[in-house]
């Protein structure tokens, strides 16, 4: 056309096209020439003369980028700026343990959203929390931030319960705080069931209270603390004990009004039933979490709407994606319990002695119902009384606070088969004390018409005896045992003094 038009603007045209080509297929080679690796995981080296990813020395200028590494410099620099905001944010928050500064009942600073402070109230966005992440993702660092941040927020004292199936290494800190009542992990299989029964009896126990009061809420009366129930690694408390669930739903379900919450933490949603997830509205994402996992979360949610944030919180219909600090120090950690009978009751239960009183014979553990209940010795007068148990077990402890509060009552320590026949032929009621029941024929054993057990000398005769699996411990402390499928300590018999003579000048002495 230039030729035939005698027009130089086309022949310009066509020289700039044909240099364009010739530029471009040359870039195109240079990219193509190069191996296609997978540098995400190296790490970036900026320099005055030169950036490099791993050893490999890129070109000065981004024109010769592939668009791989562009994408890489671009979440580089992105996650500088978080890191920068993050850095700055809990410099300015780490004295005061990140407490918030909004107002609510359970408010608390969980870190930045687009260089904003992200907080919530538990009340008002939860009540109930779930935080999801794979592991080492920080799912526990999540949970002591938010807690920690908590613990320094609210207006007045609340009450922390912990479960940490990772045998206590992320909470066992937090138990040290003085809210905190108890700590049990997936190591201390013999309280697994009286702490389930004791956590239902914390709900039975505030129905009664707001019932009383003629009120439904927490928020309406002053009697009760707010409680949070900080669960670590949810699926394998679950499988830990038949009560797990049915305790954590009765939580989920009816916490909000009663004031107890629950904040869990988990790998993925496998193991968790679905009318409970329902119930822990207030979420966190963290990590590499599984794509079926976070769109069973945010429904909306798609793999391209992920950034490059540490973290997503997902709260009623809202969304936002942010970034968290490792708390490194709790507060208040090594202060005296502010409520030390409680924090005995909720995890040690009975005492392991106490002297009687002449009336007592034991005290019985009610879990259920969050209380202990005295057993007087008169109760089994008349009765028949057998108590079973190994060597050192508190037998012939028994034996003697027996015979100290009744001196004319049949009590045989240890008897044989045939001087517990001979016995019964008299036809008064027996308090017998022996070693074993395994032996023992069937046709005497009904004739007892009260069984304690302490502890047996094995676990084939704790079974056999009835007992549950889960409670067999060989340590009980001496006097510890099971009545009427309760946990009972028995007393410790009182001292008897002897008067010595004023002849060979000896004191009285204690027995």
């Amino acid at each position: 056309m230039a030729l035939v038009t005698g027009m130089w603007q086309f022949a310009l045209f066509t020289f700039v096209s044909v240099l364009s080509v010739a530029l471009t297929t040359l870039l195109i080679k240079r990219k193509t020439r190069e191996p296609d690796l997978d540098y995400s995981d190296q790490p970036i080296w900026l320099s005055p003369w030169a950036v490099a990813l791993g050893d490999k020395v890129l070109p000065r200028t981004g024109w010769f980028f592939k668009e791989q590494y562009s994408d890489i410099f671009f979440d580089y620099a992105t996650k500088l700026v978080v890191q920068r905001d993050i850095l700055q944010r809990s410099k300015e928050l780490e004295e005061s343990h990140f407490k918030t500064s909004i107002s609510g009942d359970l408010p608390f600073w969980a870190g930045i959203s687009e260089s904003i402070d992200l907080q919530f109230d538990l009340v008002r966005d939860g009540p109930h929390g779930l935080i999801v992440g794979s592991t080492g993702a920080g799912k526990s660092e999540l949970l002591k931030l938010v807690t920690g941040s908590l613990l320094v927020s609210v207006s007045k004292p609340i009450e922390l319960v912990l479960i940490d199936f990772k045998g206590g290494a992320g909470l066992r800190e937090l138990n040290r705080h003085p809210w905190t009542l108890t700590l049990v992990t997936d190591l201390d299989k013999d309280r697994h069931e009286r702490f389930w029964h004791y956590l239902a009896g914390e709900l039975k126990n505030r129905e009664i209270v707001l019932a009383t009061e003629g009120v439904s809420s927490i928020t309406e009366t002053k009697s009760l603390q707010r409680m949070i129930v900080l669960a670590d690694e949810m699926p394998a408390i679950i499988a830990s004990h038949p009560l797990a669930l049915t305790t954590l739903e009765a939580i989920a379900a009816r916490g909000r009004s009663l004031g107890v919450h629950l904040i869990a933490t988990s790998q993925s949603l496998a193991g968790i039933p679905r009318a409970l997830i329902t119930n822990l509205t207030l979420r966190f994402a963290i990590g590499v979490t599984d794509p079926g996992d976070l769109i069973s979360l945010v429904p909306t949610m798609r793999a391209t709407s992920a950034t490059g944030s540490r973290a997503l919180a997902i709260w009623g219909s809202k969304t936002a994606w942010f970034d968290f600090p490792m708390s490194k120090i709790l507060p208040n950690l090594g202060e005296g319990k502010t409520q030390p009978e409680k924090v005995l009751a909720w995890t040690a239960g009975l005492a392991t002695s106490f002297e009687s009183d002449g009336k007592t014979i034991a005290i019985l553990d009610i879990p259920a119902e969050q209380r202990v209940e005295k057993i007087f010795i008169s109760e089994f007068v008349g009765k028949s009384l057998l108590v079973v148990g190994a060597s050192s077990s508190g037998k012939s402890m028994t034996a003697k606070l027996l015979k100290q509060a009744h001196p004319s009552a049949t009590i045989l320590d240890g008897p044989t088969i045939p001087d517990l026949e001979t016995a019964y032929q008299s036809g008064q009621p027996l308090w017998c004390t022996m070693p074993s029941n395994v032996l023992l024929p069937l046709a005497l054993q009904r004739k007892f018409e009260y069984v304690l057990y302490l502890r047996q000398s094995n676990l084939d005769q704790h079974l056999a005896a009835g007992l549950p699996k889960g409670s067999w411990n060989e340590k009980l402390p001496p006097g510890r045992g099971w009545f009427r499928g309760l946990a009972i300590q028995l007393a410790m018999p009182r001292p008897i003094q002897s008067q010595s003579t004023q002849e060979n000048g000896q004191q009285p002495l204690v027995h």
